[in-house]
């Protein structure tokens, strides 16, 4: 997938989930990668690099995370859940 088919999705989500959102999250980020919480803030947590796995990702998983409320971080450049 293009990044810019990524950003739309995002922009286009309509957040709707149950259950845990930040785990269902990290397990279809899983997917693309092993390093899956890079970082954490008081209310968020930030995993891997946009660009590490968008070429990789489908448009359903992309779907998935949007969602569950995840987010495309623009100062990190990557994805991000509130927890």
């Amino acid at each position: 997938m293009k990044r810019e088919k990524l950003e739309q999705i995002f922009e286009e989500k309509d957040s709707k989930w149950e259950g845990d959102n930040a785990f269902q999250g990290l397990q279809i980020l899983s997917k693309y990668t092993t390093n899956l919480i890079c970082g954490a803030a008081h209310d968020i947590i930030y995993s891997v690099d946009i660009d590490d796995v968008v070429e990789a990702m489908t448009e359903e998983d992309a779907e998935a995370l949007a969602l569950l409320n995840w987010m495309l971080d623009s100062e990190c450049d990557c994805f991000a859940c509130f927890v």
